[in-house]
């Protein structure tokens, strides 16, 4: 099937470095930033810090140093854990003695700024590597602000979902940055972006204590106040099902994946640096904890792959993935046992009995009643396979109606569950 024309990767810009942050940003106010009401004056401003340090870089692009050089003074006295911008400020006040970027000298030598300079957070962390990571977030910040996805665009992983899920999460680890959608009548609407960190290694999770942050599809689980974790967490936590159902069978692990804020010491952290968790400023994770739903889609992808929704919609009608599960609800609902054994894999069919599954939905009401009355869909390809994963609300008469999540894959074209629970 031909993929809509519109479909394509964002730009990729460069990387330089106080060069780069000196001779190449652009655009103040285009960051997407919701108009979201903050409790606080002290909220809205570290709210604001992303958007004012982009228009100091703006500013330098102009050559307009001395307006940059007071506002660049202004943020870091109102926002002094600000490190990223910490740097510019003391770049840009040596570039006016005639002397190199900080940042550029400390990366070529083995000099240990004060533990206050690097936060409890980072404290492992090399010197050399910390104000490389400074710059890159930098780099990435400015990224953001002139390669806000097209208009109208979302991650082609989101194939379908239901009026009940109210909002949907997407992490492009590439460009160190966090896209909320709001899904309304008119369909999803990129809401708000954030800056994240993600794993000190990288991405590709595959095995606890790997420091890299998982790849996958999935969804929030518990919401875990600051005040109830190490300072470590800051405001709060989001925590994702990491590893999935997907993950396991590929033999991968770990535990404790989250989406949380910074130390009270730090505005954030470089772009590489946590333990494979999504780290966000505390400003940011507030919004996520206030806003998000338990079972919001989480999508962390190296690289998002922008779509129409128009593009999703025809791509969820033609998928032969959607015959396999209206054959599955036919089948449960005829009991069909021999139909239903076909669409199980052979590991999951020898995990548990077919009768103890059709047992635990019978439950509910008569199989011959239920129906699908809400449905998600979700997809996942890399090297070891594809993947669907599906959520769907069974309706009954009684109203104790059970949602079921299901892990689909594609072996030799034909379309099998491989694990497949009731969620409470």
């Amino acid at each position: 099937m031909s993929r809509d024309p519109i479909r394509s990767p964002l730009p990729t810009l460069r990387p330089r470095w106080l060069a780069t942050c000196l001779a190449g940003a652009a655009l103040a106010g285009s960051l997407g930033w919701t108009s979201t009401v903050w409790a606080s004056s002290q909220a809205q401003e570290l709210a604001r810090a992303e958007q004012r340090l982009v228009a100091i870089l703006a500013q330098i692009e102009r050559r307009e140093i001395n307006a940059a050089l007071r506002a660049v003074a202004e943020l870091t006295e109102e926002v002094p854990n600000f490190r990223a911008a910490q740097l510019l400020y003391a770049d840009l006040l040596r570039m006016r003695t005639g002397s190199g970027p900080m940042g550029a000298q400390l990366a070529q030598t083995q000099t240990t700024p004060s533990i206050s300079n690097r936060s409890v957070a980072d404290q492992s962390i090399a010197p050399p590597e910390f104000f490389q990571g400074l710059q890159s977030e930098l780099q990435r910040r400015r990224q953001a602000a002139v390669d806000l996805p097209p208009p109208g665009m979302i991650p082609s992983n989101f194939l379908h979902l239901s009026p009940s899920v109210r909002h949907a999460i997407a992490v492009d680890a590439s460009r160190s940055r966090l896209y909320v959608f709001a899904n309304g009548p008119q369909g999803m609407e990129l809401i708000s972006n954030f800056y994240v960190t993600v794993g000190r290694n990288g991405v590709h999770k595959r095995a606890e204590g790997d420091q890299r942050t998982p790849l996958g599809v999935y969804f929030v689980g518990r919401q875990i106040p600051g005040e109830k974790l190490p300072e470590l967490y800051g405001k709060g936590a989001l925590t994702v099902n990491y590893p999935n159902d997907w993950d396991r069978l590929q033999g991968r692990t770990g535990s404790g994946i989250w989406l949380h804020g910074v130390p009270s010491d730090q505005f954030a952290r470089v772009p590489q640096a946590s333990d494979g968790c999504v780290v966000l400023s505390n400003p940011d994770i507030s919004f996520l904890m206030e806003s998000i739903d338990r079972r919001t889609p989480v999508l962390i992808a190296e690289k998002l792959d922008w779509v129409t929704p128009q593009w999703t919609t025809q791509q969820h009608k033609q998928d032969s993935f959607m015959q396999g599960l209206e054959q599955w609800q036919a089948a449960w609902r005829q009991g069909d046992t021999q139909r239903l054994s076909a669409l199980y894999s052979a590991e999951l069919a020898g995990a548990e009995p077919l009768s103890k599954r059709r047992s635990r939905l019978s439950s509910y009401g008569p199989l011959a009643n239920l129906a699908i009355d809400d449905m998600s869909v979700y997809n996942w390809r890399e090297a070891a396979g594809e993947i669907r994963i599906v959520n769907l609300h069974v309706a009954t008469k009684g109203g104790n109606s059970p949602t079921v999540r299901q892990y689909w894959r594609k072996q030799d074209g034909r379309w099998q569950i491989f694990s497949e629970d009731v969620l409470s």
